[in-house]
């Protein structure tokens, strides 16, 4: 078991860096995608409630739209984006936050809270926090297994013993509750 906490969508999201109106003409919400150089964005009303996301692969609809019909028609915003049924919450932990991106092939996550967008958690925002949680696990781990091959302290309380019991291997426990030592 590890004793580091585990990082919530909250700890692991960012603030959107770009957020979109539905009203907004297709080719300037194209035109801002690739500038900030972001795979998606959120789209919300004048009350920050997200209606839907903005993917690069909504944009490219544009294209096959025109010429499907042979001709341009601009569009807004509204017209494109995709409806967003996979959303994150700001307390839900690493585990379910990946679980809802294993989901959906959104590259971006809108964390909402109360129907309004309060941040992005994107899949490499993830990798990151993955990343740092399992070095931790794994620093923890090490950590404990070195205790016990000094022969770490035995419990001196039922606490102790419950927190000790909680974080070590059963193979662990009995050199560390033996009478022999």
């Amino acid at each position: 078991m590890i004793s580091h906490s585990i990082p919530t969508a909250a700890e692991l999201m960012t603030t959107s860096r770009l957020v979109l109106k539905p009203e907004l003409d297709i080719l300037d919400a194209i035109d801002q995608l690739v500038e900030r150089e972001v795979a998606a964005a959120a789209v919300v009303d004048l009350d920050d409630q997200l209606l839907g996301m903005l993917t690069e692969k909504d944009c490219l609809r544009v294209l096959s739209t025109s010429a499907y019909e042979d001709v341009f028609k601009s569009g807004t915003v509204a017209d494109y984006m995709s409806v967003v049924r996979v959303v994150l919450e700001p307390d839900m932990d690493i585990f379910q936050t990946a679980e809802q991106f294993l989901c959906c092939n959104f590259p971006t996550l809108p964390v909402v809270e109360d129907g309004r967008l309060v941040g992005r958690l994107s899949r490499k925002g993830m990798l990151r926090g993955v990343r740092d949680f399992l070095v931790e696990n794994l620093k923890q781990r090490q950590k404990l297994l070195a205790e016990q091959a000094r022969g770490g302290e035995r419990p001196r309380s039922i606490e102790e013993m419950q927190q000790t019991a909680a974080r070590t291997p059963p193979k662990g426990l009995a050199g560390l509750f033996s009478r022999n030592r």
